[in-house]
């Protein structure tokens, strides 16, 4: 390489690209190819041009011009891309490619993320309050089970917690017996502990039958407890 061409590579720039767009581009929605097109840019716009000729992007790609215009058409139909027009300094109107929606998009995947964060955890946690109850490690078909309960069913983790502890006091280690718990307080709006404390303030106490046709179960310790199982419709 001649010092004319080192000089002539020096002076056309670099582009960096973030690391949180490089990791997750697929997961906003890009494809690889809009993201090649995205890079080219990047490019053009680090270097101040913030309206590049697409014929250049086609050639620097190696792809046909009406391909270009295809990628350009996508991103601005998923508002990853945004078209501004506005004036200058001297009031020539002038056109420009704005990638602040990619980026926004790229905030609230991140966004998503560390809210999801002590969600995983907390679902870590009561897994290994299960395991420890039951005294062994959970199948994955349980563990898909208790994740159904938050994730679909949306059941509070502190009321999971409640019924299992109503299952482990009266010495049922199964899971069915604990949905069918979930399930009956459900159907009398019980949402959270405080509702299931003052449901258990206004209603006799029973002793919690043992559920039949559960080969998981062992029999039920004569404990004291509320029957929410029972079909009594004025209960």
């Amino acid at each position: 390489m001649s010092y004319n061409e080192l000089t002539r590579w020096i002076e056309s720039g670099q582009t960096l690209v973030p690391n949180l767009l490089l990791q997750n581009y697929k997961k906003i929605g890009l494809a690889d190819t809009e993201f090649i097109f995205v890079l080219q840019l990047k490019a053009y716009i680090d270097k101040n041009v913030p309206f590049p000729n697409l014929a250049l992007i086609a050639e620097n790609m190696g792809i046909a011009e009406k391909d270009v215009f295809s990628l350009l058409h996508n991103l601005l139909q998923k508002q990853m891309l945004l078209m501004e027009t506005k004036n200058d300094l001297s009031g020539k109107v002038e056109d420009s490619y704005s990638l602040d929606p990619l980026y926004q998009r790229l905030f609230q995947l991140m966004e998503r993320s560390e809210k999801k964060q002590p969600v995983q955890k907390q679902e870590k946690n009561i897994m290994s309050m299960f395991e420890q109850e039951f005294g062994r490690n959970l199948s994955p078909i349980e563990m898909q089970t208790i994740a159904s309960w938050i994730d679909m069913d949306h059941y509070p983790l502190e009321l999971i917690e409640s019924a299992l502890k109503e299952a482990v006091l009266n010495r049922v280690y199964s899971l069915k017996y604990i949905d069918r718990i979930l399930l009956a307080w459900e159907k009398k709006n019980i949402k959270s502990v405080k509702d299931l404390i003052q449901q258990q303030t206004t209603r006799p106490p029973s002793k919690l039958d043992k559920f039949e046709g559960s080969p998981e179960t062992e029999p039920a310790m004569e404990v004291p407890l509320y029957n929410w199982l029972d079909t009594d419709p004025d209960a």
